[in-house]
């Protein structure tokens, strides 16, 4: 157990490491008494979840999670210290209680207890032991190892935001839950939430309560909470929403062990087979290189160059950006980088070249990216004092991170490396009296650094001095860090937490089980589930989508086909298999009704409006000269009515009288007009409304300028929308009655020069 005083920190390190206990001074200057008693605090780890007896939070965290003052007990977190009561002990009229919430803020614990959740492998195996807490409006649920003496762990095994827009709480029915003790029904309930799931389907997970009277004890109580929390207006703080990046179906994606986003519709995907180009948008997939095993991807856009780590021996190799596109070109083996872990690219000399740094067990290469033959020239070896875990480049600089440490190294002259753990700085002796494994470095600023270890994250200047008295709390294991500025995501079995690193705010946890990132940033993962999926994490915060995410579905059938080319495919429904696809929807009687439907509304076959359409059809000139063709396109274009032009036609071909005779009504008269053609001369006349059961109305026919052969009219069919009634009124059109006659008129179309339309 290491002591702190309330100023721990970069002022005075040495006079806080060596005093046993540290007096707090939260009485001031102003306390009469000579000698005042204050709390003694000293930083803690405490082995169970455990609440601050200030703010009554919970106290998250792995190891530090708060202070405990020796003389009185009273626990805290470090930032609460401040304002706990200045006197110790603690007089019992200050003591605050186990539970309370603060609504406006949305800090407090409002209730806890012991529940059961379903094991692993879900409700059929049965249920296992859990301490679930709300705090800080969120549900936190830590596992509880078997037997009657064992308390719950520290590390969280799930969390839920009640932020979470589809966020809900219910009892179940039996049918919910038909792998459970019919006894058990009355006792369980239902928390759901949209983070649980990649898709846009919401996701739920079930809760044993110890008696139906405790279960509706939580249900009320998540409720209530869920409408302060809307009353009060607190935002959702979330930054990544979970989407699926590509259909599951493909194979590729089920031996990923690498990723990066190209452009918005291109990522390139390293796996068991090789390096792959995936256009998601076109389905179009690219095979570059001939290697096998691609363990990391890393784009080198200034050189135009792909760097991977590849094959058995793990080699880098060097692709020119050319063969993204299926182009053929040269690679480049660094043959001396043999059982390489990582690597890393960054600029130097201000900007003015590129570095690419591999890394392997102890040591470090770098190498220069030039316009060479070789396309690469080694300018310095690093050694390390242990395994390299971590590397990053920063202002022209090597920051690498090994167990329990991390250190700059500068890229160019003979420079020593300066630790950023300063060995003066015993605050933070605590990370090398005990394996720390380093995951991750933030650049804060220029003078400013977060350094991720396995157990806790801790801010430091550039000389490696604590900047800042506060810690990050991980809520369980972290397996990795990501960093997309300014949000850390820390990844653990069971969930994705992220921080502002700015504000060391807890703004988000993505309940995604056994999920791994791709790249450096986070954004593309692997969720290996029944279904391993690829997964995108879109930035809500960012103006655009780094990725443009097509619509996918567990049911697809796309496969890979190849194309001429031998390195591209398509990825599609096979022929054989699409064909099969519609003999199956065809057998269907119910889904070939709906391939082809009787229309239902014919309101989108008017072609002129109930006002100036009749208007310019009254002021149509009388006589019409068939001969002249001018004319004869200007009237066609003016009122869009059928028309039948002078073709020529098939013999023994036939059309009704309703095929060529469109009849529109008005909302104004509520009549129709009926429009004769003979020996050039138009004739308009008023006649009453007809039904379109009689199969005078029609829509049918062609422009008169038009060439295109009577065929069209070959089907006289009434149920047809080319031969239905055209209405302007408001009212919708019945369809043709079926003991209608659809045939009252016949006009041979062969040798016709000009047509008479009668009624």
């Amino acid at each position: 157990m290491f002591r702190m005083g309330r100023h721990e920190g970069t002022d005075n390190p040495q006079r806080t490491a060596l005093t046993p206990t540290i007096r707090s001074s939260y009485s001031g200057s102003s306390v009469s008494t000579p000698k005042p008693k204050a709390h003694q605090f000293v930083v803690k780890s405490f082995n169970t979840p455990t609440k601050c007896n200030q703010c009554t939070s919970l106290m998250v965290g792995l190891v530090r999670q708060g202070c405990t003052c020796e003389v009185c007990g009273f626990s805290c977190h470090v930032t609460c210290a401040d304002k706990a009561p200045a006197v110790c002990p603690i007089p019992p009229d200050q003591t605050k209680g186990p539970l309370g919430i603060d609504p406006q803020r949305g800090i407090g614990t409002a209730y806890e207890g012991h529940v059961r959740v379903p094991k692993p492998a879900g409700v059929k195996k049965g249920w296992q032991r859990a301490l679930a807490v709300v705090c800080d409006f969120k549900l936190f649920l830590y596992e509880i190892a078997e037997g009657k003496a064992s308390q719950p762990s520290v590390v969280v095994s799930q969390v839920i935001d009640m932020r979470d827009e589809e966020f809900s709480v219910s009892s179940v029915l039996a049918s919910d839950v038909i792998h459970a003790n019919r006894k058990d029904v009355p006792c369980i309930f239902r928390v759901t939430a949209s983070q649980l799931s990649t898709s846009n389907n919401k996701c739920s997970i079930l809760i044993l309560a110890d008696s139906e009277n405790e279960k509706n004890k939580w249900v009320g109580l998540l409720n209530e909470l869920h409408r302060i929390l809307k009353k009060n207006k607190l935002k959702d703080r979330s930054v990544f929403v979970p989407k699926e990046a590509y259909d599951s179906a493909l194979p590729l994606i089920k031996t990923t062990q690498s990723a990066a986003i190209i452009d918005h519709e291109r990522i390139a995907l390293g796996n068991e087979e090789g390096l792959f180009v995936v256009h998601v948008t076109k389905d179009e997939i690219i095979r570059v290189g001939d290697n096998k095993k691609v363990h990391q991807i890393e784009l080198i856009s200034g050189e135009q160059l792909i760097a991977v780590i590849s094959g058995r021996n793990r080699h880098v190799r060097l692709f020119p950006t050319s063969a993204l596109d299926g182009r053929e070109g040269d690679f480049f083996k660094l043959v001396e980088t043999k059982g390489c872990q990582t690597l890393v690219s960054g600029t130097m000399r201000h900007g003015t070249a590129t570095c690419l740094c591999v890394a392997m067990k102890r040591q470090v290469l770098c190498y220069e990216l030039n316009q060479s033959k070789t396309r690469h020239k080694k300018f310095k070896e690093i050694q390390v004092p242990g395994n390299v875990q971590w590397m990053a480049i920063f202002n022209e600089r090597l920051l690498v991170g090994y167990q329990s440490s991390f250190a700059k190294y500068p890229l160019q002259g003979d420079g020593s490396p300066v630790s950023l753990l300063h060995p003066d700085d015993h605050t933070l002796s605590f990370i090398t009296q005990q394996p720390n494994d380093a995951i991750c470095a933030v650049e804060i600023s220029g003078k400013e650094y977060l350094l991720c270890f396995s157990t806790v994250g801790i801010y430091v200047d550039c000389q490696g001095r604590r900047s800042r008295q506060q810690e990050l709390m991980w809520p369980a294991i972290p397996t990795t860090c990501c960093y997309n500025a300014p949000y850390l995501s820390v990844y653990s079995e069971n969930a994705v937490d992220v921080f502002d690193v700015n504000t060391m705010e807890w703004i988000q946890t993505v309940a995604l089980k056994k999920v791994r990132p791709l790249n450096t940033e986070g954004t593309l993962n692997l969720l290996g589930l029944e279904t391993i999926r690829l997964i995108y994490f879109k930035n809500k915060m960012a103006e655009g989508d780094e990725l443009v995410v097509p619509e996918t579905s567990d049911n697809s059938r796309k496969q890979m086909v190849r194309t001429r080319s031998k390195r591209r495919y398509s990825f599609r429904v096979p022929e054989e298999e699409r064909l099969q696809q519609r003999r199956e929807m065809l057998r269907d009687p119910e889904m070939r009704s709906k391939l082809i439907s009787n229309p239902t509304n014919f309101n989108h076959i008017v072609h002129m409006g109930p006002g100036d359409g009749i208007q310019i059809l009254k002021d149509l000139p009388m006589n019409l000269r068939p001969q002249d063709e001018k004319s004869r396109t200007m009237f066609s274009a003016s009122v869009s009515i059928p028309a039948i032009a002078r073709s020529r036609t098939e013999p023994g071909r036939s059309m009704s009288a309703s095929s060529g005779l469109s009849s529109r009504s008005t909302a104004q008269n509520g009549s129709a007009l009926r429009r004769e053609f003979s020996g050039g001369n138009y004739v308009n006349k008023r006649q009453p409304m007809t039904s379109p059961s009689d199969g005078s109305l029609s829509s049918g026919g062609m422009d008169p300028g038009s060439d295109v052969p009577t065929r069209e009219f070959e089907r006289d069919d009434s149920d047809s929308p080319r031969h239905s009634t055209a209405s302007n009124s408001s009212n919708l059109s019945s369809p043709p009655s079926p003991i209608s006659p659809h045939k009252p008129q016949s006009l041979l179309l062969e040798n016709t020069e000009h047509v008479n339309w009668e009624t």
